[in-house]
């Protein structure tokens, strides 16, 4: 398999270092959002397709 690599910032390592895409275990193929720094091995995930919309509660009285 070809691997791909960008440059991307790292809030581990503190600077811009290269990023590679590891072996895709899901089956998504060049497709797969998950991305590794070079350097410390810190995992960048982009996308979320099957993400679930978030419901966030207000409450409606408040007590005084």
């Amino acid at each position: 398999m070809t691997t791909f690599a960008v440059v991307r910032w790292c809030s581990t390592c503190r600077d811009d270092v290269a990023f590679e895409q590891p072996s895709c275990v899901d089956g998504h193929g060049l497709d797969c959002p998950d991305w590794a720094c070079v350097q410390c091995g810190e995992a960048v995930i982009v996308g979320f397709a099957d993400a679930q919309p978030v419901i966030a509660f207000h409450p409606t009285s408040h007590v005084a």
